[in-house]
């Protein structure tokens, strides 16, 4: 079997020209002695034990505000809804964070739009970080060994997006003995194997992901077209998949080199055939076929090499080369029939649409200890962007065999652009209870338009450590961001396309505010309260025409350019003494955004959650189970209704008027999640695991969508529909 094991991981090697590594992250003070191997960050170590919470790791150790830190134990816990435990879903039960629509993996942090939020998966970027428009996020948890959320209190090293850092790091292989994993689903299943290559040397982890939900919808559309007698044929598949892989070599105790590789597939085709018969202006029987297909692909594709070298006890470094892809390719084909005068009369239309971003980068990274007073990093990166967005449309209409009409139109926007950056900051521990970490951030963009922004982006937190079990931190934070998203609605679609900052859409620019009090009053329990004040400027919003896909050539005309601000508090407190664990995270926040060509003045914004509560309890009991439970809470986002209605002569319907945009509220949201585990050792040390995970218990069908409707007294009245029901998830893992 060993042997089994080398094969695969040469094969790696030789099919996979992949490149990625470790982050180099270290919250190791000056103050204490270096590891001999020091590849693996200390506070990875403080995280071996679940009992070990995030927010204590957050207190002791990091001078950032609004940082929380995860590992591997933390993010698998709990219950995972369809099977597969979800790092986004776990985020979104954390305060100051918003998550839009339910069951999506959007993630609106201190009142952003959700396509502010940076994402790192091994120091590489990621712009397409969900599956199926956002019920799965694209990272396996199987894999993953940590994760820094940043809500505020950015480091200097982060760049390039303005609401969060989301920095998750993949786990280097066993150097000694080889194992894994495999776990069946509701509709996916997991592989997971690592191992030496060469022991002490040599290691590969590699991680797999398939839904087999097209195995099961193909033959089942096949029996109801079986049974379908009325001529209607129905097709339709989606499948999803993604593969993780790294290796890890060692040079020496100091010399270390990772490759890593990402990729990640959704592919989606339906389509309808029916046969149509119709009458006729004579009285002729015509029988037409109409024929319409669907068909969309969209993932990710990462690829890196790193190399870290410790120069000396007091500087090291870490190089990281890495190319990035995201696309998304649509279209959709109609031939519907028709009767008239003659026969074979029908309308053909033809729908193409292909976006992709490509990044290629380099950073250099420096760790530098000049005495126990200082912890400075430094480095630069330089990223070359591709931006591509294309649209091919055609329609004809044929009467009679001959080709009557005919349209076509085609659109491209094609961007190149070059982004060099420069960061220093410096962990400077001026007295023994005060940390002030103070850095700048030197960017600039450059695009084919031809146009040049260079920014300036201060940063500086302080920890002020009043007592033994009690801190005070403070922190400021200027964030740039170049890239927009360009969508006609709020939902995350692979019609959605990337672009670049241009003449007319500057780069967007936050700036922020964050402190709070941080407490470890008794050895099992924290209480941390954080508040927080955002300016956003130079914010895009979809102002065109009601369409799934906005326009491409000139879109900047679509958008109209606006600003934001969010402002609140946040409440952590939670209980864990190894075997029973309770939280509770508390969110008291506004979010108002001002653009003119929609209102004069503030209003509210559509993820205005003015109150958000998650209750979230562990129990570990009877050596063998393992219970979980998390009730969420919140206020209801907001739509937009008309306020009344304007009778006048020319339209008896009356002319709808709106007093602001999103006036309304939708009901509170609410529901309970619970997991059940149960998790059995076998004779050779391998381990059985089952869970029973039911999202939406008690089965609350909270408000999705909401329409005006006419009552019998002839008034309209506001009508809110909910459609996600209870849903049980049965998951079986084997490690070995």
């Amino acid at each position: 079997m060993k042997q089994s094991f080398r094969i695969l991981a040469l094969i790696l090697l030789l099919v996979g020209p992949v490149m990625a590594g470790q982050s180099g992250r270290n919250t190791r003070t000056p103050r204490q002695p270096l590891p001999d191997d020091w590849e693996y960050p200390e506070w990875l170590d403080t995280l071996e034990s679940a009992r070990v919470t995030a927010i204590k790791e957050k207190m002791r150790n990091t001078t950032q505000t609004g940082l929380l830190r995860l590992d591997s134990k933390k993010l698998t816990a709990g219950y995972a809804v369809f099977g597969s435990p979800d790092i986004i879903k776990t985020l979104q039960l954390m305060p100051g964070v918003a998550a839009g629509n339910e069951l999506m993996s959007g993630l609106y942090v201190h009142g952003g739009d959700g396509n502010d939020n940076l994402f790192l998966l091994d120091g590489v970027p990621l712009y397409n970080v969900s599956h199926f428009g956002g019920l799965f996020s694209s990272f396996n948890t199987d894999v993953v060994d940590n994760l820094d959320f940043y809500k505020s209190g950015f480091p200097a090293r982060y760049g390039s997006r303005m609401s969060s850092v989301v920095d998750v790091e993949t786990r280097p292989g066993d150097m000694q003995d080889y194992h894994g994993s495999f776990s069946l689903g509701l509709i996916d299943g997991r592989i997971q194997v690592e191992g030496p290559i060469w022991r002490d040397k040599t290691s590969f982890n590699l991680g797999v992901r398939r839904t087999w939900m097209d195995v099961i919808t193909i033959p089942a559309i096949a029996y109801a077209n079986r049974r379908n007698t009325d001529g209607e044929t129905v097709s339709g598949n989606y499948a999803m998949s993604d593969l993780n892989a790294r290796i890890t070599h060692r040079f020496s105790p100091t010399s270390i080199l990772n490759v890593n590789f990402y990729t990640g597939l959704d592919h989606l085709r339906s389509g309808l055939q029916q046969t149509v018969r119709s009458l006729d202006d004579f009285g002729n029987i015509h029988t037409g076929e109409d024929d319409m297909h669907l068909g969309v692909k969209w993932g990710s594709l990462t690829a890196s090499v790193s190399h870290q070298y410790e120069y000396s006890r007091k500087l090291r470094s870490k190089a990281l080369l890495y190319y990035s892809r995201s696309n998304s390719d649509t279209g959709y084909t109609f031939d519907l029939w028709s009767y008239g005068a003659g026969a074979d009369n029908h309308t053909t239309m033809d729908d193409t649409n292909l976006s992709y971003v490509k990044d290629l980068g380099f950073k250099y990274d420096f760790d530098w200890f000049p005495n126990n007073s200082h912890h400075v990093r430094f480095g630069t990166a330089l990223q070359h962007h591709w931006y591509h967005s294309s649209r091919d449309y055609a329609s004809a209409s044929i009467m009679g065999g001959v080709e009557t009409s005919s349209n076509s139109d085609s659109e491209l926007q094609d961007y190149r652009s070059f982004e060099p950056s420069l960061y220093i900051e410096d962990e400077i521990f001026l007295l023994y209870n005060l940390t002030v970490n103070a850095g700048l951030r030197f960017g600039m963009f450059t695009t084919s338009t031809p146009q040049t922004w260079p920014t300036i982006e201060p940063r500086v937190s302080m920890k002020w450590l009043i007592g033994p079990n009690i801190s005070a931190k403070l922190s400021y934070t200027r964030m740039s961001q170049y890239a927009h998203l360009v969508a006609a609605t709020y939902m995350d679609l692979p019609s959605n396309s990337w672009m670049p900052s241009t003449g007319t859409a500057g780069p967007m620019i936050s700036d922020q505010v964050a402190g709070g009090i941080y407490t470890n009053l008794w050895p099992d329990f924290t209480f941390n309260l954080e508040g927080w004040y955002k300016t956003m400027d130079h914010l895009l919003a979809y102002n065109g025409s009601n369409s799934f896909v906005p326009p491409l050539t000139e879109w900047e005309k679509s958008f109209t350019d606006g600003s934001g601000k969010s402002y609140g508090m946040e409440v952590e407190a939670t209980y864990d003494n190894g075997w029973l664990g309770l939280s509770a995270y508390y969110t008291l926040s506004w979010t108002l955004r001002n653009f003119d060509a929609f209102y004069y003045g503030w209003y509210l914004d559509r993820n205005d959650n003015r109150h958000k509560l998650n209750l979230v309890g562990s129990w570990h009991f009877l050596k063998y189970f393992d219970l979980f439970a998390n009730w969420s809470w919140h206020t209801g986002n907001r739509i937009t209704f008309p306020s009344h209605i304007v009778k006048e002569n020319s339209d008896p319907d009356g002319i709808y008027v709106y007093d602001a945009p999103y006036n309304a509220k939708l009901p509170n949201y609410h529901r309970l999640d619970v997991g059940l585990s149960y998790t059995r050792q076998t004779r050779r040390e391998n381990e059985w695991k089952v869970n029973l995970s039911v999202y939406n218990v008690y089965n609350h069908r909270n408000a999705v969508l909401a329409f005006l409707e006419t009552g019998e007294d002839g008034n309209f009245h506001g009508m809110a529909y909910g459609l996600v029901p209870i849903i049980p998830t049965l998951t079986i893992s084997f490690k070995f």
